[in-house]
């Protein structure tokens, strides 16, 4: 998957300096997270970005992607003719999208706010590669963005994905739009869905993101439907009355493709001999994990851990990687000609902690051990469908064979999922 990492970023241009004029400072957690995501992407040496704005020339139905060799455009709409960007356009990659997207269409123009900003920062970090532009989808974001990844799948190089949007433009009497009760509440179920449950952004009802005045809603959603991730929020302000929400999506990560080279290999030469893990410094600590694979959407395997066995978490991960392709009882096993349709996913587990009722549990938090008379039943946290602490204890106890109402021992544990 060449797509590497994806961020959600605000465009107010009141945040770069040279417009803000000392206002900029009055978002410090906003511009000191922007700094820290840019820098990410920078450091990752990512060579291509595609960028989706809601500013971009908007179509009823289809999407734009800008066709000129050199993207460029200025801050001259906010005073500041000066401070100018341009980069190289991935004309191959814009080509591309525009014939795979429904209603894509290629244009020439210069850049607009909405792309501006982000890439003021982008350049700020140190980023210097091409650019594919495209304006937000109206309709089905969801669609459009499963033919990006899709599309980004035949590219070899790094990319990432750059969705820009405000939230709710309603949030202060003295705001752009003065306020709405929608406005906080539209806000407020964003950020419950990047914290909790990422699927439940795109049910928002559309009268309150039309009520709350959002300009983010659908870029988010591509965003997320591109690249499965765990969604961090970085920050989130609305100084002058606008959501400002900076959040990772996506990042890619070695451990679940260690865990595919293993599983590869072991799969068609029937050994892992010789396979030298990546060097990741968690990778030589000794931790639990669980490796779960899924093919089209479905449970394909998973085995795991909760107390490491191995010398170190890259034995462990090799370890229950096989086990999860050969030896999970629920399944036949994977054979090597799956392998390409697989996703593989790695849990990374964290210290044990006895609770002692339901109360304490939350399942997009934490995952639950139960035990009695021997049994024992494990359930991870951030499951889809699992949104109760009842569930998720009754699944637990489904698991290890033990009754709906029997008296178990409960803990609870932290798990960081990592991603190919």
């Amino acid at each position: 998957m060449p797509l590497v990492y994806s961020i959600f970023v605000p465009h107010p241009p009141i945040l770069v300096p040279e417009i803000g004029r000392g206002e900029e400072r009055k978002c410090p957690a906003t511009l000191a997270a922007y700094r820290a995501l840019a820098g990410n992407l920078a450091a990752a040496r990512i060579d291509t970005v595609l960028l989706i704005s809601p500013h971009a020339p908007l179509l009823r139905e289809g999407v734009a992607l800008f066709q000129d060799e050199i993207l460029k455009g200025d801050f001259a709409q906010f005073g500041m003719p000066q401070v100018k960007l341009a980069f190289a356009n991935h004309q191959p990659l814009a080509g591309r999208l525009a014939k795979e997207l429904p209603g894509g269409v290629l244009y020439s123009g210069r850049l607009d706010h909405g792309t501006l900003v982000p890439l003021y920062f982008l350049r700020e970090a140190g980023w210097e590669g091409k650019l594919v532009v495209m304006s937000m989808p109206l309709a089905d974001p969801e669609g459009y963005g499963n033919i990006i990844r899709t599309v980004l799948q035949d590219y070899s190089e790094p990319i990432a994905l750059v969705a820009s949007g405000d939230l709710s433009h309603r949030l202060k009497e003295d705001g752009p739009y003065g306020l709405h009760p929608s406005g906080p509440e539209f806000d407020r179920q964003i950020f419950e869905g990047l914290s909790r449950d990422p699927s439940a952004i795109k049910e928002i009802p559309q009268d309150l993101t039309e009520e709350a005045g959002e300009c983010g809603w659908r870029s988010l959603r591509l965003a997320l439907a591109v690249q499965q991730g765990m969604p961090k929020v970085f920050s989130y302000e609305g100084t002058f009355g606008v959501g400002y929400l900076v959040a990772e999506l996506y990042q890619s990560s070695p451990l679940p493709q260690w865990a595919r080279q293993c599983l590869a290999a072991y799969l068609k030469t029937g050994t892992t001999q010789g396979l030298t893990p990546p060097d990741v410094p968690l990778l030589k600590l000794r931790r639990p994990c669980f490796v779960t694979l899924h093919k089209e959407g479905e449970l394909r395997g998973c085995i795991g851990t909760t107390a490491p066995y191995q010398e170190n978490l890259a034995q462990e991960i090799e370890h229950n990687a096989l086990a999860a392709g050969k030896d999970d009882p629920r399944f036949w096993p994977v054979e090597a000609e799956e392998l390409p349709a697989l996703t593989i996913t790695v849990d990374v587990l964290g210290e044990m902690e006895k609770i002692s009722g339901l109360e304490e549990l939350d399942p997009w938090r934490y995952g639950v051990v139960v035990r009695s008379r021997g049994r024992t039943g494990l359930l991870l946290p951030r499951l889809e469908g699992v949104n109760t602490a009842q569930e998720q204890v009754t699944i637990a106890k489904h698991k290890a064979g033990l009754g709906l109402n029997e008296p178990v021992e409960m803990w609870r544990f932290e798990v960081v999922r990592y991603f190919e």
